[in-house]
């Protein structure tokens, strides 16, 4: 039927009427599938007065037309819409059947009556094809497209396929045309442009500017994908927007922080003061050592008179005076912490002791969770030393026992009048409860967490988040702690939890990078104590620095520093005490990124 059309009407499966014509000029150009509908259109035309106000059964021999007749209006092809226009009138059933067997039909359309005058599509200005009207855009943007899709191998077999009809099957298509089996009945062409309904299907060469404008304002890639499929398609579209956001620098340095992930419990021990937490904390200008037993939860405070590694180390050792050394001590790394000299403190006595990953104090949860309450405790009270005993003695909440019997065996003493047998000794057996509280915690924190992050591998990229943005990083290995992870960034090394990192695929582009450099004036470095030049001789004389305080200095925000000059006399307070220098000055070359 490539230049002429035919119809029959039948009743009870006997022909009542014939039709036949030739195709205008026009209508031989049309596609495949419009003159399949033109050949209802005509049918429709022709036997109005049989069939009108009448629900009518079409059969047809080109499948597509079942789908397309059961779409709205808007939803059909630009180039039929017209054709469906016309028959809106009509109460009409498409029904597919075989062309063998449609033989009345056939053999009208090979033998046709002349080409005739008569108007079977009204002239009706509804969705007329024009470039201001479906392609608001420039003409040299617009001659672009119709280029590039002319120079497109595979849309130009596909606008063949288009004009002179699909195969039966999918397998007799060739396989560059598989992806547009699925809608094949949506494509329509116009002016040498292809459209799958409404949407431009973009040439092969221009598919990466297209990418570049949806992406243009970094949206996500639900957005982004929202964006294209309500204007333009290409196979492989949706998979190819996901890679380009995953892959943006940009995006990947503002993007959110990790939702919170499953509890890890911490292993309980089985005996008082045979792991403790420690941490310091000031409170009214005062600093302030504390250490909790993770049996018990038995709090020791003591104060500092200063912050030196010294102070801490006398501190615990007093308490392992009274209760004897723990196996493990968990702490975070703070100075105090990872000095040389804690370390010889805990060769010396024996005891093994665990750092919190930097930067999430979670994993030192057990003394942050009793800071707050021993701070809230000195807010209260003016005899603090009666209101930790009374804390102490104090049964926790579904053990059924106070932290001084889990730890002592006994209660304390108070005010409260209390009877001798109240006061003896107890065996403790509170291990199955312990853990039994513990899981509950577990419980109620993983309500709201999803579910684990996936595990991370020496070699990976991964954005860092530092402060409140996301910088460029790689995993070195494995911490033997849970989920952490020694990384690389901007040249350095630090060990962070998984929290705090993502997979990223993007790669860090420098020529969009304005480095600068700080340098403290002359005057102001041979003033300051341990302060030196970079690339000095002695650049290097602090290898045990302390990883969060290398982490700040990394991190400072992008600005002008001016520095004050400082007095003279910088090496004794009037009290005696050494003052050192910050740690922000050990290190003058900042590059911000």
């Amino acid at each position: 039927m490539e230049s002429l059309t035919g119809a029959t009407i039948l009743q009870q499966g006997r022909p009542i009427a014939y039709a036949s014509r030739a195709l205008t000029a026009a209508q031989r150009n049309y596609a495949q599938i419009e003159k399949e509908a033109l050949a209802v259109v005509f049918g429709c035309h022709k036997f109005h007065h049989y069939i009108y106000g009448r629900q009518i059964t079409v059969e047809s021999d080109h499948k597509p037309l079942e789908s397309i007749f059961r779409k709205p209006l808007l939803a059909a092809p630009m180039r039929l819409q017209r054709l469906l226009l016309a028959v809106q009138k009509y109460d009409l059933k498409i029904e597919y059947k075989p062309g063998k067997l449609m033989f009345i039909a056939d053999a009208l359309s090979r033998h046709y009556l002349d080409e005739t005058t008569e108007e079977l599509v009204p002239e009706v200005d509804v969705n007329s094809i024009t470039l201001n009207q479906h392609l608001p855009m420039s003409k040299d943007r617009y001659t672009e497209f119709q280029q590039e899709t002319l120079r497109d191998s595979t849309l130009q077999q596909l606008l063949h396929t288009v004009l002179s009809g699909w195969p039966e099957a999918k397998q007799n298509l060739q396989s560059t045309l598989i992806p547009y089996w699925s809608f094949r009945d949506e494509i329509s062409h116009v002016d040498g442009l292809l459209f799958k309904g409404s949407k431009l299907l973009i040439p092969k060469s221009m598919q990466q500017k297209m990418l570049d404008l949806v992406h243009e304002s970094h949206l996500g890639i639900v957005k982004c994908k929202s964006r294209a499929r309500e204007c333009m398609y290409w196979p492989g579209m949706a998979a190819q927007i996901e890679d380009k956001v995953s892959k943006c620098h940009i995006c990947a340095e503002v993007q959110n922080s990790n939702p919170k992930e499953p509890m890890i419990c911490t292993e309980l021990p089985d005996r008082p003061w045979s792991k403790i937490a420690s941490d310091i904390f000031a409170y009214q200008q005062n600093h302030y050592i504390i250490a909790v037993d993770y049996y018990s939860k038995w709090p020791e405070i003591k104060i500092l008179k200063d912050l030196s590694s010294c102070q801490v180390v006398n501190s615990l050792k007093s308490m392992y005076s009274k209760y004897g050394i723990p196996d493990e001590l968990v702490s975070d790394n703070g100075p105090q912490y990872t000095s040389k000299e804690f370390k010889d403190f805990t060769k010396e006595y024996g005891f093994t002791h665990t750092t919190s990953s930097p930067l999430y104090p979670k994993s030192n949860g057990q003394a942050e969770r009793m800071v707050q309450t021993v701070k809230r405790i000195l807010k209260k009270n003016k005899d603090p030393y009666i209101a930790l005993m009374d804390y102490r003695n104090t049964e926790i909440q579904g053990l059924g026992k106070s932290p001084a019997q889990m730890f002592l065996g006994r209660r304390l003493k108070t005010k409260l009048p209390t009877t001798a047998k109240l006061l003896r000794s107890m065996n403790n057996d509170t291990h199955e409860k312990l853990k039994s509280r513990q899981l509950n915690f577990k419980r109620f924190h993983d309500r709201n967490a999803t579910k684990n992050l996936p595990d991370l591998q020496a070699g990976d990229r991964v954005m860092l988040k530092v402060q409140n943005s996301w910088k460029h990083a790689n995993i070195e290995s494995k911490h033997h702690q849970p989920k952490s992870f020694i990384v690389s960034c901007e040249g350095k090394q630090y060990r962070r939890n998984r929290s705090s990192m993502k997979q990223t695929k993007s790669i860090k582009e420098t020529s969009e990078v304005e480095g600068f450099d700080f340098q403290l004036p002359d005057s102001v470095s041979q003033q300051i104590p341990g302060t030196t030049r970079p690339n000095s001789d002695n650049a290097s004389e602090h290898p045990n620095c302390d990883r969060e305080t290398e982490q700040a200095r990394c991190t400072r925000p992008k600005q002008t520093l001016s520095f004050p000059t400082p007095p003279q006399e910088l090496n004794k307070t009037r009290s005696g005490r050494t003052i050192k220098a910050p740690g922000k000055y050990a290190d003058y070359v900042m590059q911000t990124v």
